[in-house]
C-alpha cells in the first residue's frame, strides 16, 4: 500500500514538474519514454510516459515500456527508495541480490537517476 502512494504522489510530482518547472521541461526535450515502476507479481504497477514538455502516469502495466523496474514486493520497494534518500548503493545492493531487476534500456534509468535533484523537495528551482 505504501508503494502505491509512493508510486501516485511521484506522478503527481512528475506532472507538476513538467508543467511549472523550466530546468525539468528541459529533460524533457527529445525524450519519449516509458519508465515503469511494478513489484515482480505486477501489483502495484505504475508508468509514466515522458514526452517533450508532458508527463503522463497511468496506473497499471503499460504494454510496451522503454524500461522498467521491478521490486520484489511492495514493501521492500518502500523501504529501498527510502534508504536510497540516502544511500544511492541500495539499488546497487537490491540489483546485486536479485530483489531489483531493471528490463530494457537502461540508459533511460540513469537519464531518470539525473531528474532526482528536481524531484526532491527543495530541489533545483
Amino acid at each position: 500500500m505504501k508503494f502505491a502512494l509512493v508510486l501516485l504522489i511521484l506522478g503527481w510530482r512528475l506532472r507538476w514538474l513538467a508543467w511549472r518547472n523550466e530546468g525539468f521541461r528541459a529533460q524533457l526535450e527529445n525524450r519519449n519514454v516509458v519508465m515503469q515502476w511494478r513489484t515482480f507479481p505486477g501489483k502495484p504497477a505504475r508508468w509514466f510516459q515522458f514526452t517533450p514538455g508532458k508527463v503522463v502516469a497511468k496506473g497499471g502495466l503499460h504494454e510496451a515500456p522503454t524500461v522498467t523496474l521491478n521490486f520484489k514486493d511492495g514493501d521492500y520497494a518502500f523501504t529501498t527508495l527510502k534508504k536510497a534518500g540516502k544511500n544511492q548503493m541500495a539499488f546497487m545492493e537490491g540489483m546485486q541480490a536479485g530483489d531489483i531487476k531493471i528490463e530494457g534500456d537502461p540508459g533511460q534509468l540513469m537519464w531518470f537517476m539525473t531528474l532526482m535533484k528536481f524531484i526532491m523537495p527543495g530541489g533545483k528551482k
